[in-house]
């Protein structure tokens, strides 16, 4: 697989960056550049961040680069590191996921490498939305997402629409969109708006391929008591930016509805890499459980052979 971008913009996440960043450089097995824009972060983040990169040996690392921000939130700040993206494949991870998969990278960018018509993929959930005819309130439907217990590990959910983190994108038609639409900063349904423009003027759909990842809800809480994110008039006014240009494909005669079928063995997980250390292999929960198991069996075996075997001795004696 060629080598990619991964971005992350961050903003006062000092007491978790470390976890973000072992989580990204443990479980990537491919070679990337780290693009991290620091979004006028007023704590230890970036210190933090560069000390925790500098002490680390990352052998899969071919390029740092560093961007930083006045506090222009999640919409602007992204940008900022999309264009600093030189790779066909660009990833975008939020700064509260610690992603827990082995190979994580390779199974995101799956469906972009293997549909010649799919624009965006995200780990979390995919969906359709509409308006209600009575009150203009947004109704989603069609979910799909591993938050929601709606979606297998051999499906790939295409739909209308995305929600962050991590999304996988191709690269160029990110470009030829000139990013996200800043008309939606500070942030909200702009990723939505994205892949329905790629969608209508490139025929390119969207989906969900989930990934293993941990993101608890406190880790998100660092703009609240400051944000514009969550106001009622940023909603109000993206939702209707969002009706205004999109409303054609939002109605149900634009639905999209599809799952496409991976097969986990199709998935070029790469099995060895001698330049990774195989002492950070993370495994699933179940894998995990099933080991310790397994290890105090053999534990127990030992003790029981090495006392057969003393048996054994004195009696010969």
């Amino acid at each position: 697989m060629e080598l990619i971008d991964i971005v992350i913009s961050i903003y006062n996440q000092e007491k978790i960056i470390d976890k973000v960043l072992y989580g990204v450089i443990k479980n990537t097995t491919t070679y990337f550049n780290l693009i991290l824009v620091f979004d006028g972060c007023t704590d230890k983040s970036m210190s933090r961040a560069l000390g925790y990169l500098k002490q680390d040996n990352i052998p899969l690392l071919k390029d740092l680069r560093i961007a930083t921000t006045l506090n222009v939130y999640e919409t602007k700040a992204n940008n900022t590191g999309f264009k600093l993206g030189t790779e066909k494949y660009l990833i975008t991870i939020q700064d509260d996921m610690v992603i827990e998969e082995r190979g994580w990278e390779r199974r995101i960018t799956y469906p972009l490498r293997r549909y010649n018509d799919v624009f965006s993929v995200t780990g979390r959930t995919a969906l359709n939305l509409r308006f209600d005819k009575n009150t203009e309130n947004p109704i989603y439907f069609d979910i799909a997402g591993r938050e929601y217990l709606t979606l297998k590990r051999n499906i790939f959910a295409v739909r209308s629409g995305i929600n962050r983190g991590p999304i996988a994108f191709r690269a160029d038609i990110l470009k030829k969109l000139n990013y996200l639409d800043e008309l939606f900063a500070p942030a909200q349904f702009d990723e939505f708006d994205l892949v329905l423009r790629a969608y209508k003027q490139y025929g390119l759909k969207s989906g969900v391929f989930q990934i293993d990842y941990r993101s608890d809800l406190a880790w998100g809480k660092t703009r609240q008591s400051e944000s514009s994110m969550n106001t009622n008039a940023t909603y109000e006014k993206n939702i209707a930016l969002l009706k205004n240009r999109h409303e054609q494909l939002l109605s149900g005669t634009g639905r999209i509805f599809e799952n496409r079928i991976i097969c986990k063995k199709e998935i070029d997980y790469k099995k060895t890499d001698f330049l990774l250390i195989k002492k950070y292999k993370r495994l699933r929960a179940d894998t995990r459980f099933l080991n310790c198991y397994l290890r105090r069996k053999i534990i127990l075996l030992k003790h029981y052979i090495k006392s057969y075997i003393s048996k054994i001795s004195g009696r010969a004696i």
